[in-house]
């Protein structure tokens, strides 16, 4: 696997462009952090995490399920300057992508009460396991249950509006098979 079409973006900083966000635009993250490393190689992908984000009152949030909060949402520009309050930037590339279909504040609305009631799910450890299981084996099923892995937290939110993105042949999701969608297209990537 491994989609090229995040290749040669436009590097922008966060101030340039913030008020061209919208709500649901797909943010994907290139971390080079362990775990990071370990999914990008698993995946044979660029991409070790995804979310997405929305505008609320004049903010940038991002939406997304992680290793150690589970669903959360958290300020865009966190990502950008203050990674997990590290008071530095996070550690590695990030882009930002948009779902070709518009949304329409009724059905944006309706993704983010889709998130709402997501918050705070847990993350989906066990899934890591059995998704590295599935691509070095190719056997098993993805089973819906209430824990999240980044990407399922996102198809899970699409779902709701009616937006089926990519996903593998054994039905499971990850970042790549976000970012391979022929509807899914890339913007930009952040200058850090």
């Amino acid at each position: 696997m491994g989609t090229n079409k995040f290749d040669g973006l436009e590097q922008v900083k966060y101030s340039n462009i913030r008020s061209k966000i919208k709500t649901g635009d797909i943010l994907f993250c290139s971390g080079n952090y362990p775990m990071s490393k370990i999914i990008r190689e698993l995946s044979k992908s660029l991409f070790s995490h995804v979310a997405f984000v929305f505008s609320w009152n004049g903010r940038v949030l991002v939406l997304e399920s992680v290793e150690d909060d589970g669903v959360r949402a958290i300020p865009l520009s966190q990502y950008i300057k203050n990674y997990e309050n590290s008071k530095r930037p996070y550690k590695g590339r990030l882009f930002l992508a948009r779902h070709k279909e518009k949304l329409p504040k009724k059905k944006s609305n309706k993704m983010l009460g889709k998130a709402a009631d997501l918050l705070n799910s847990k993350y989906d450890k066990n899934d890591i396991a059995k998704i590295a299981w599935r691509i070095t084996t190719g056997l098993g099923k993805h089973k819906k249950d209430n824990e999240y892995i980044c990407s399922e937290f996102v198809d899970e939110c699409f779902q709701e509006i009616g937006i089926t993105l990519n996903r593998g042949k054994k039905g499971f999701i990850f970042p790549e098979h976000i970012a391979v969608d022929k509807n899914v297209i890339p913007l930009f990537e952040f200058s850090i």
